[in-house]
C-alpha cells in the first residue's frame, strides 16, 4: 500500500501541463479504481510483446473497460516507432509488426470490448482509447488498401462511437469542465490521435478547435499562467489539424496572439515544428515573427539533429513568407536558410524511395512522351516524384498515392499534400498531381496477404497524358490571372 501510494504521489507531481501519457495516470486514478488503474495490465514493462500484452489482458478477471483501455495503450507502447527509423528497412520491419497485431484474433476481440465500453468512458479514457489506435495503427494511411476489409471496418465503428461520445461529453457535461474549461488534453490528444489514423471528422475538430482557442480567449484576459494552453498543447493541436487539411481561419487571430513563452525552452525540432504549424495560416504575426527571431537566435547545428519533418515545416514558413504568400514580418536569416536547404537535401536524399505504383506511372509517362525522371530535387530541400519535359515546357509530377489522402473521408487531400502543391506554386513550379485512384483503382492493390505485385493501371497513355495536358493549362491559365 505505501508503494502505491508512493507511486501515486510521484505521477501527481508530474508536469502535468506538458501534455505526458505519464500524467495522464494521475487523472485517470480520479475517475477509476487506484488499484484496478494500476493492476496488471498497467505494470507491463513498455517493452514487453505484444503477446505478453494481449496474454495479460485476456488472464484478467472479469476485466472492465479500463483494463481494455489500458491493454490497447500498452500494445500501442510495444507496436509504436514508425517514425523513429529513415529506412525503408526500418519502415517495412516495423510495418511487419504492427500488420502481424493487426491480423490477430485476440487483438480483433479486444477492439470489439473497447466499442463495447465506449458509452462508459470518460474523456480520459477516450483520449488513450485513440491514441492507442493511432500507436497500434501507424501504417494504416499508407496500407490501408491492403488492411483486411473487416478490420477497417471494425476500426472505423470503434473511432465513428468514439467522436460520438466525445461530442456527447464535451456539450453535455460543461459543469465537469470547471471555470477554465476542458484540459487541454481532453482536446487536444482525441484530435492528434485521429490525425494520425487519417480519419478526419468536421464536427469533432470544429468542436475541439473551438473549445482551445476558448481557452486562448480566456488566458489572454488573465494573469494566471495556469490558465495558458502549454506549448507542447497548442503545437499538437495545429499539426493535427494541418495534418487533415482543417482550416482554423476563424481562430487565426486568438492563435497568433499565443502569451504562453515556454516554446522558447524548447528543443530544436520540436521550436522548427512550431514554425512549420503556422504555415496554413494567412497572418500568423506576432507569434511566427516571434518564433522565428528564436530560430535566428540559435546556431546553425540546431538543423543537423532537427528531424526532416520538422525542418520540412520550418522550410514551407520560409518559401511562403518570402513569396509574400504568408503575411509576416519575420524571416529566416540568409546564412541560415543556406545551411537549412542544404540540411534537407542531406536528409530527404535517403527517404527518396519508388514504389510500385510510381514505376508503372512512370513507364506510362515515357509511353506519353513526357520524359521522365525519377527521384528529384525541385530546389529548398523540395522532392518530386518526377521531372519531365514537353514540347518546350518543364514540369513536375506527383503520384499522390493513398497515404497523401485520409482514410476517411476517402479522396480528401492531407495536409502535407496541399502544402506540396502551394509550396511549388510559390516557386513558379509546375506541379501535376496523378493521384492513385485514377492510375490505379483501390480493387488494384494486392491485398497484403497475398504477394505484392505492378499496379494495375487503370488509365491508359491516352488518358493519362490528357489528364497531365489538362492540368498544365490550368497551370497557365492561372499564372495569367
Amino acid at each position: 500500500a505505501l508503494s502505491l501510494q508512493h507511486r501515486r504521489q510521484n505521477i501527481e507531481s508530474s508536469d502535468m501541463r506538458h501534455g505526458t501519457l505519464l500524467g495522464n495516470f494521475c487523472q485517470l486514478s480520479q475517475q477509476y479504481s487506484f488499484l484496478r488503474l494500476f493492476g496488471s495490465c498497467r505494470r507491463l514493462a513498455s517493452k514487453a510483446s505484444a503477446q505478453d500484452v494481449l496474454r495479460s489482458w485476456k488472464t484478467t478477471p472479469n476485466p472492465q473497460a479500463d483494463d481494455h483501455v489500458a491493454a490497447l495503450y500498452n500494445l500501442g507502447r510495444s507496436t509504436r516507432g514508425r517514425g523513429t527509423g529513415e529506412s525503408k528497412a526500418d519502415w517495412r520491419r516495423h510495418d511487419a509488426i504492427q500488420q502481424g497485431l493487426q491480423d490477430d484474433q485476440d487483438f480483433a476481440q479486444l477492439l470489439i470490448a473497447l466499442r463495447g465500453a465506449i458509452p462508459g468512458l470518460s474523456l480520459k479514457g477516450l483520449s488513450r482509447l485513440l491514441l492507442g489506435l493511432g500507436d497500434t495503427h501507424e501504417d494504416l494511411p499508407f496500407a490501408h488498401l491492403t488492411t483486411p476489409v473487416e478490420h477497417v471496418k471494425l476500426l472505423s465503428s470503434i473511432v465513428d462511437s468514439a467522436c460520438d461520445r466525445l461530442l456527447l461529453l464535451w456539450d453535455a457535461t460543461p459543469q465537469e469542465a470547471g471555470a477554465t474549461g476542458w484540459d487541454d488534453r481532453d482536446l487536444g490528444f482525441p484530435l492528434f490521435a485521429l490525425s494520425r489514423l487519417g480519419f478526419y471528422n468536421e464536427h469533432v475538430f470544429n468542436r475541439a478547435s473551438e473549445l482551445l482557442a476558448s481557452k486562448l480567449e480566456v488566458a489572454g484576459s488573465t494573469s494566471d499562467p495556469s490558465t495558458l494552453l502549454s506549448p507542447v498543447a497548442l503545437r499538437q493541436w495545429l499539426l493535427a489539424c494541418n495534418s487533415v487539411g482543417h482550416l482554423l481561419t476563424n481562430h487565426e487571430r486568438v492563435i497568433s496572439q499565443y502569451r504562453h513563452q515556454g516554446w522558447r525552452d524548447e528543443e530544436d525540432s520540436r521550436l522548427h515544428q512550431l514554425a512549420g504549424s503556422l504555415a496554413f495560416f494567412q497572418t500568423p504575426d506576432p507569434l511566427l515573427s516571434e518564433v522565428l527571431s528564436e530560430v535566428n537566435r540559435r546556431p546553425a547545428a540546431q538543423f543537423g539533429g532537427s528531424k526532416a519533418v520538422a525542418l520540412h515545416g520550418l522550410q514551407a514558413v520560409r518559401l511562403l513568407a518570402e513569396a509574400g504568400e504568408i503575411a509576416t514580418e519575420g524571416g529566416l536569416d540568409r546564412q541560415l536558410a543556406k545551411t537549412l536547404d542544404g540540411q534537407l537535401e542531406k536528409k530527404t536524399l535517403p527517404m527518396n524511395r519508388s514504389s510500385l505504383l510510381e514505376d508503372a506511372v512512370g513507364s506510362e509517362l515515357a509511353r506519353c512522351g513526357f520524359q521522365p525522371v525519377h527521384g528529384v530535387h525541385a530546389g529548398h530541400g523540395l522532392l518530386a516524384d518526377f521531372r519531365c519535359s514537353f514540347g518546350g515546357r518543364s514540369f513536375f509530377v506527383e503520384v499522390d498515392g493513398p497515404s497523401h489522402f485520409c482514410v476517411r473521408p476517402p479522396w480528401r487531400p492531407r495536409g502535407r499534400t496541399l502544402l506540396k502543391r502551394r509550396l511549388f506554386k510559390s516557386q513558379g513550379w509546375d506541379l501535376v498531381s496523378v493521384p492513385y485512384w485514377m492510375a490505379a483503382s483501390p480493387g488494384a492493390y494486392a491485398p497484403r496477404s497475398l504477394p505484392s505485385r505492378q499496379p494495375d493501371l487503370d488509365a491508359n497513355a491516352q488518358e493519362l497524358k490528357s489528364s497531365v495536358l489538362e492540368q498544365l493549362q490550368v497551370l497557365s491559365e492561372t499564372k495569367k490571372k
